[in-house]
C-alpha cells in the first residue's frame, strides 16, 4: 500500500536551500528572484483540476518557434485553437493551467531552458517537462519525492493516494476533490515514467538519459547552489536514481556539451557555459 509520511517526517530530506520549497528562513527577497528565474511557491496545485498536460505541452512547442514571446504562446492557445478546445472559456483554461505549469515566457530562465533542451532531447521530453512542472507545482513535487519510496512493481491505485494525501495534508482536499488529484498526480507519475499500466498502474523507473541530468543539475544551480550540492538538489532528487549515477551521467552529459563538469577529489565543480544569461547567472547567484 502507498504510504506518503506526514510532512514532519520527511522535512529533513526536503529541506530548502533552492528557495522553491515553502519554508519561513527563505526572505521575501529571495522568494521574488526564485519567482523570476521560473519557480513557483505556495500550496495552490494545478493538479487538483487536472495532470502536467504532456499532450498539450508537447502539441504547443511543435506549433510555436522557440524565441516565440509569451504572448505567442497564449495567441496560439486562445485565437488559433492549436489545441482543439471546444470553447473559448475552455482554451482560457487550458492557457490559465499551461502557464502555471511551465510558465510559457521566455523572461523565465527555467522555461527557456525547457526549450532549449527540449529541441536537443526529443527521447528526454517526458522527464524535461516533469522537472519543470514538479518546480513550479509544490504538492506534485512533495509527493514525487515520497512516492520514490514505493518499491519497484508494487501496485498503486488512485484510493491509496487519496488516503495518503488526507493523511498528509489533513482537511485540505474534500473528498471528491481528493480523489480527482490523486487520479491526476498518477497519471502524471506514468506520463513521467514513475508509474506504468492503465487500469492498474505499479511503480517503475523513469527513463534518466544525460541530458536529463543536465537539466536537474541545472535546476540546481538556478536555485543558486553550486558544486558538489547540486548532486543533491531538488532537480536531482526529482530524478530517482543514486547519486553516484547522477554523477555518471553528468560526467556523459559534460563529454556531450551540456556542461561542464570537473571533479579533483572531494572538490566538484559544475557551471553550465553558454546555457545561461548575463541576467539569469545574476539571478541564480543571488538566489544562493
Amino acid at each position: 500500500m502507498l504510504h506518503l509520511r506526514p510532512a514532519s517526517a520527511c522535512c529533513k530530506r526536503f529541506v530548502a536551500p533552492e528557495r522553491i520549497v515553502k519554508n519561513s528562513t527563505v526572505s521575501q527577497e529571495g522568494r521574488k528572484l526564485a519567482n523570476s528565474v521560473g519557480f513557483r511557491d505556495g500550496s495552490a496545485s494545478v493538479h487538483t483540476g487536472c495532470t502536467m498536460m504532456l499532450t498539450e505541452l508537447r502539441s504547443l512547442l511543435d506549433h510555436v518557434a522557440a524565441g516565440a514571446t509569451a504572448g505567442d504562446y497564449t495567441k496560439s492557445i486562445m485565437d488559433e485553437n492549436i489545441l482543439g478546445k471546444p470553447t473559448r472559456a475552455a482554451r482560457q483554461e487550458t492557457a490559465r493551467r499551461l502557464q502555471a505549469l511551465y510558465g510559457l515566457d521566455p523572461h523565465y530562465p527555467l522555461f527557456r531552458l525547457l526549450r532549449r533542451f527540449w529541441a536537443a532531447n526529443p527521447e528526454s521530453r517526458p522527464m524535461l517537462a516533469f522537472l519543470v512542472a514538479a518546480a513550479r507545482d509544490s504538492l506534485l513535487r512533495e509527493t514525487t519525492l515520497l512516492v520514490q519510496e514505493i518499491p519497484l512493481g508494487q501496485l498503486v491505485s488512485p484510493g491509496e493516494i487519496a488516503k495518503s494525501l488526507e493523511e498528509k495534508y489533513p482537511q485540505r482536499f474534500s473528498t471528491t476533490t481528493r480523489l480527482s488529484t490523486a487520479r491526476n498526480l498518477a497519471s502524471s507519475w506514468s506520463q513521467a515514467g514513475y508509474l506504468k499500466g492503465r487500469a492498474k498502474k505499479s511503480r517503475t523507473r523513469p527513463q534518466i538519459p544525460p541530458g536529463v541530468v543536465a537539466f536537474a543539475l541545472l535546476i540546481g544551480y538556478l536555485c543558486g547552489l553550486r558544486g558538489s550540492l547540486l548532486l543533491d538538489c531538488i532537480g536531482t532528487r526529482l530524478l530517482d536514481c543514486t547519486m553516484n549515477t547522477v554523477m555518471d551521467l553528468a560526467m556523459e552529459a559534460s563529454q556531450q556539451g551540456w556542461l561542464r563538469f570537473k571533479a579533483s577529489g572531494s572538490v566538484i565543480e559544475i557551471s553550465f557555459p553558454g546555457l545561461l544569461t548575463v541576467a539569469g547567472e545574476k539571478a541564480a547567484y543571488e538566489s544562493n
